[in-house]
């Protein structure tokens, strides 16, 4: 039996590892051909962006066999400590699916290999050590040209994210098991991946639940939980109901019995929590409010209409890449500096949401900087009573690919 050679993946975080990585993995595992030639790596390398709960999905990817967390590819990458525990082999194949595209390159380096270097990025730097860049669209092609990078070097394939997509349960189905009537509209609250942001959106949310529910008949709102988050820092959020001082939030209980999880709070309301993601409930829902990041763009592509909420009230707690990711970390004047980064930021930068990035034009709301709880129920009860979120609904139809972009990949890297 001939020794397989490596396909090393390196990503940054929970959007990426679901919607990048995973469907990369499922189309190389689809190809015996090709699966019985590569040992699959999954690396994640640190990022302001990650959770630091990648492993509880990233560990569990049919068909990788091997998940390098953060702490332990840093000590790989400085000592040289651990690389024989993993015998990588001298050739193969090193992919970045997300992050900065310097990992991989300084990884190959440390385990002297000769691997051919691909990447699906949207990143700058690096891009001379990389044999091909996938690019989801011309706008991104021509930065890379803008920065002197080889034509033949940029292949576009559509947002990878597409690819991710899965239907498990049809509309009727999702209601039925709700118990949703007809005439109700299921609006869905989605927290966020990352502990740090989850624990104090998730008592403000519950503020805003608490409002609609009171000011509008037919409305059934639930919660998404993300893999990424454990049933403890929900507890730990609700916790903070009444104590966050950046915004009104209210508290409420957990309560898990069996398969079922519900929040109880203000005077006998409940709220459900929802697990399984997007692909078992997208299907059923009429709204969503969540914050930015790849949730965002995987509702645009299954024609969800949105509000995108991206608060600054806790400036300390945004994630940012670069020099401004490290601001926040100046005693005293840490908070104020990084307020006024993240406002200049904003200035240059008028959109937080993926599709409005993508499209350079407000495709669905948004809410941003310094905002009330009261702001976000305004918003949402006016986007619901005018039925504003139809009209959202039908400017999501422009996010369309008539073709799967990881087919693009595996048929380019593969050569097949």
């Amino acid at each position: 039996m001939s020794v397989r050679k490596d396909l090393i993946v390196f990503s940054n975080g929970p959007g990426e590892i679901s919607t990048w990585v995973e469907p990369v993995v499922k189309a190389v595992r689809s190809r015996e051909d090709i699966a019985k030639q590569y040992r699959i790596v999954l690396i994640v390398h640190p990022c302001p962006f990650g959770s630091g709960t990648e492993h509880l999905v990233g560990e569990h990817i049919e068909g990788v066999e091997h998940f390098i967390g953060p702490r332990e590819y840093m000590k790989m990458l400085i000592t040289g400590m651990g690389r024989r525990r993993y015998a990588f082999s001298r050739d193969g194949i090193i992919f970045s699916l997300g992050g900065d595209l310097m990992h991989p390159v300084l990884f190959r380096r440390r385990i002297r290999g000769r691997h051919t270097l691909y990447a699906y990025s949207h990143n700058a730097g690096w891009e001379k050590h990389y044999s091909t860049i996938f690019v989801r669209s011309e706008y991104v092609r021509n930065k890379y040209l803008s920065r002197g990078v080889p034509e033949k070097k940029i292949v576009i394939t559509g947002d990878l994210v597409y690819s991710s997509l899965r239907f498990l349960k049809g509309r009727n189905e999702i209601r039925r098991d709700l118990g949703i009537r007809d005439d109700e509209l299921m609006v869905v609250f989605l927290p966020g991946s990352r502990d740090y942001m989850t624990k104090y959106v998730l008592p403000v949310f519950l503020k805003v639940i608490d409002g609609l529910t009171d000011r509008m008949d037919g409305l059934r709102a639930f919660f998404m939980k993300s893999p990424y988050i454990s049933y403890d820092l929900i507890e730990e959020g609700l916790a903070l109901g009444g104590r966050i001082k950046e915004a009104e939030s209210i508290t409420g209980t957990l309560h898990r019995d069996g398969g079922r999880c519900r929040i109880g709070f203000s005077g006998g309301k409940v709220v459900d929590v929802l697990e399984g993601q997007l692909a078992l409930w997208g299907a059923g829902i009429d709204f969503a409010v969540s914050l930015p990041g790849t949730n965002t763009i995987q509702l645009a592509y299954r024609g969800i209409p949105t509000l995108v909420i991206a608060p600054s009230n806790k400036p300390e707690i945004v994630p940012m890449e670069g020099a401004i990711g490290m601001v926040k970390w100046i005693p005293l004047l840490g908070k104020a500096l990084t307020r006024l980064a993240i406002n200049a930021y904003a200035k240059r930068y008028p959109y937080t949401a993926l599709p409005n990035i993508y499209m350079q034009e407000e495709i669905v709301p948004e809410l941003s900087g310094v905002i009330t709880t009261d702001d976000v129920t305004n918003r949402v009860h006016e986007i619901l009573s005018r039925g504003e979120h139809e009209r959202i609904r039908e400017r999501l139809a422009v996010f369309q690919f008539p073709f799967n972009p990881v087919d693009v990949i595996v048929q380019t890297v593969f050569n097949s």
